[in-house]
């Protein structure tokens, strides 16, 4: 699990490994705003209410927020800053020249959604069962009490009094699906060295029945069918 964890944090740090000393101000300037803190310190579930956030305007359910920060601002900001920065290396890299099927702005549209799916991370069934309401998307699989009790074990390592956070929800999470990520290796060119995970993991999941595919519902290459755990099986 730390050894996801450090991968997420190698593609968040990578990109700003790209940026060259001409944009070192900006960095700084922001420098609150990309802290190391990328886990809330307190974790809680809070519903995060559509087109509520200045930036992850698309997300839309009860997300895991840092228990003095319930409306999220802080971490959509955070969500801003690596966007930003990449958008600034899209610029360098010059979106002029069209590098495939897809161009930068849909490289910058799968990106939000990835960093906005991992900023903001979808509570579990059990979570949202305690606050008297349910997940339509899940209430039938059978396998959500194992599925949540993993994630709750293995979240144990990164999370401070785990039995009182999971009692709570925040440590019972849906990971997101892996097709987000996958979507922005696919849009985006290789200047950014963007890599995903090849199976499951603590965070990704190819599984669409209890992934956060965040707002997305039909697929881009099959309009006429819904959004993929993973492009590996579209």
């Amino acid at each position: 699990m730390r050894s996801t964890l450090q991968h997420i944090l190698l593609l968040l740090l990578g990109v700003l490994v790209l940026l060259s000393a001409a944009i070192v101000h900006q960095v700084k300037a922001d420098e609150d705003t990309n802290s190391n803190d990328e886990e809330p310190k307190t974790p809680v579930c809070r519903q995060i209410a559509k087109n509520s956030l200045a930036f992850c305007s698309m997300v839309d359910y009860v997300a895991v927020v840092d228990e003095n920060d319930p409306n999220g601002a802080n971490f959509d900001a955070k969500a801003r800053f690596y966007y930003e920065n990449v958008n600034v290396v899209l610029q360098r890299f010059g979106c002029h020249a069209k590098y495939s099927l897809y161009n930068c702005d849909d490289c910058r549209d799968a990106y939000k959604y990835w960093i906005c799916s991992i900023k903001f991370q979808k509570c579990g069934y059990h979570a949202q069962q305690e606050q008297g309401g349910d997940d339509p998307d899940n209430a039938s699989n059978g396998n959500l009490d194992d599925y949540h009790a993993a994630i709750c074990a293995a979240s144990s390592n990164v999370v401070t009094s785990t039995t009182e956070t999971c009692a709570n929800g925040a440590a019972s999470r849906h990971r997101t699906c892996l097709s987000i990520c996958e979507d922005v290796v696919r849009k985006c060119p290789y200047v950014l060295n963007f890599q995903c995970p090849t199976a499951n993991t603590v965070f990704f999941s190819t599984d669409i029945t209890t992934c956060n595919k965040m707002d997305r519902t039909e697929n881009p290459d099959h309009p006429d069918q819904p959004w993929p755990g993973t492009f590996a099986d579209s």
